[in-house]
């Protein structure tokens, strides 16, 4: 039976992600039903960094993302869900789920689920990627309280400045999301710069006060 997989968030790394994972899944023929949902309509201003076309501009973006592989693909079912993720029902029936947005309400959710899940993150030319094989405690502390955020530094497109975190976050997601499905060793977390290469996680403190690894 396919797997149900469920992609939250198509901004830059949802677009990403669904660009590189349908035509892999396609090549491969590993059967599988995709679910995109967000809420959120395509703008001129996301052209550039969300791989969307001017054509496209007005229409839902998972409609938008669903539509472009219609009756293209054998292997993929791709559904669209025109809604944001805000209640712990919108997760269920799901195998693997891959959350992309900039608040961390929805991603608490997906952090709470007891299937698979790998939540990649971006802002500028940097990357965090977190999963349910992370430790709980690092997920937590990763995810405080925070206004919604781009994958842009706030001036930085007006000054000519887009940076591709974004990609790499997406590639990540790709790359766990064909490894889940064939059952085998995927990427847990990483976090990172393109300029400033790979980062370590911040050491954390367990309950008897001693520094963890």
């Amino acid at each position: 039976m396919p797997k149900n997989v469920l992609i939250v968030g198509a901004g830059g790394i949802g677009t990403t992600l669904v660009e590189l994972i349908v035509p892999a899944l396609e090549r491969t023929q590993m059967k599988t039903k995709i679910t995109l949902m967000d809420g959120d309509i395509v703008e001129a201003t996301n052209l550039g960094h969300q791989r969307f076309t001017h054509d496209e501009i007005g229409e839902p973006k998972v409609s938008a993302l669903s539509k472009r592989y219609t009756g293209k693909t054998e292997s993929v079912e791709l559904q669209s869900q025109v809604e944001n993720l805000r209640t712990a029902e919108q997760l269920e029936g799901y195998d693997l789920v891959v959350i992309c947005v900039d608040r961390p309400e929805p991603r608490r959710l997906v952090h709470a689920l007891d299937v698979p899940w790998i939540d990649l993150r971006c802002s500028g030319d940097g990357w965090m990627v977190l999963s349910s094989d992370s430790d709980s405690s690092l997920v937590k502390q990763m995810t405080p309280d925070h206004e919604p955020m781009s994958c842009q530094v706030e001036g930085a497109l007006d000054a000519g400045n887009l940076e591709f975190g974004f990609s790499v976050a997406g590639t990540f997601g790709a790359q766990w999301l064909v490894q889940k499905l064939r059952s085998r060793h995927a990427p847990a977390q990483s976090i990172g710069s393109l300029t400033y290469g790979s980062f370590e996680f911040p050491r954390l403190k367990n309950e008897n006060m001693e520094v963890k690894a």
